[in-house]
């Protein structure tokens, strides 16, 4: 019988030390590059349900005021506290109603977007205005804004400021 022998054609004995590390380089700068935007997504994502959640806010604090239009001044110039808890059986007058409902929205409203503070104004130029300065001007429709701050991105607390406004009709 005759013996098979198998030869070898060429240098092909398989990869390098150097192939290896180069692929490995590689695939770790696409990890990366996966790994920032997986960052950039779930905070876009975040930012998104802030501002959702801004435009339910204030559609939820229109929905209030058309319920008890009596009581718009309450809305409008909120005291600093309540003087009566309205709900259940306790009965209140319209602008005991409007000053509980006002004080639990804002509440609500700083417990699900961080900071976050909103108002009731007359403003004829209603899409202007940062936090601390509304730029409420006491003329033209009313208006629902509420300020917050985005994430800050390293930079300095409060450096991404945010606005929501809904005018009333």
């Amino acid at each position: 019988m005759a013996a098979l022998h198998a030869t070898r054609v060429g240098n092909s004995s398989g990869f390098s030390l150097l192939e290896v590390l180069i692929a490995s380089s590689v695939f770790s700068l696409g990890l990366a590059a996966l790994a920032a935007l997986l960052l950039t997504s779930i905070n876009g994502a975040a930012e998104a349900r802030r501002d959702g959640y801004a435009a339910v806010a204030a559609a939820n604090l229109a929905e209030l005021i058309r319920l008890n239009p009596a009581a718009l001044n309450h809305y409008l110039s909120p005291p600093q506290t309540i003087s009566r808890i309205c709900v259940g059986a306790n009965s209140c007058s319209p602008g005991q109603q409007a000053d509980y409902d006002f004080r639990l929205w804002q509440t609500e409203l700083a417990v699900a977007i961080k900071r976050a503070r909103g108002l009731v104004c007359h403003d004829a130029t209603p899409v202007d205005g940062v936090e601390g300065d509304d730029r409420c001007d006491g003329a033209g429709p009313l208006v629902i804004k509420i300020f917050w701050s985005g994430p800050d991105k390293g930079a300095a607390p409060g450096s991404n400021p945010r606005r929501f406004t809904l005018e009333l009709s």
